[in-house]
């Protein structure tokens, strides 16, 4: 294969990816409309740690080319992001 051929899939997973998080996130509007009806907070620091070993963990069993730290430091982003819609 070509770059062009490999950049082509890599768009496609960039697709993939959109669809993805969109979905990740409708998931925490309701969450978000969950929280505010019990009068809990946006922010829940202990859920987050988890989320953030557990992708670590799956991370270093995938053993591919991404160490687990940057799967924390993409899921810090997404999990900041979100909050944003659970609002």
């Amino acid at each position: 294969m070509n770059i062009e051929d490999w950049r082509n899939r890599i768009d496609e997973l960039n697709d993939e990816l959109i669809a993805l998080l969109n979905k990740r996130a409708s998931f925490a509007v309701e969450i978000g409309k969950i929280k505010k009806q019990k009068g809990l907070p946006v922010l829940d620091a202990a859920r987050e740690e988890a989320v953030l070993n557990v992708v670590a963990e799956k991370a270093k069993k995938a053993n591919g080319p991404l160490p687990p730290e940057s799967f924390k430091n993409i899921f810090r982003t997404i999990i900041d992001e979100t909050y944003k819609v659970e609002e």
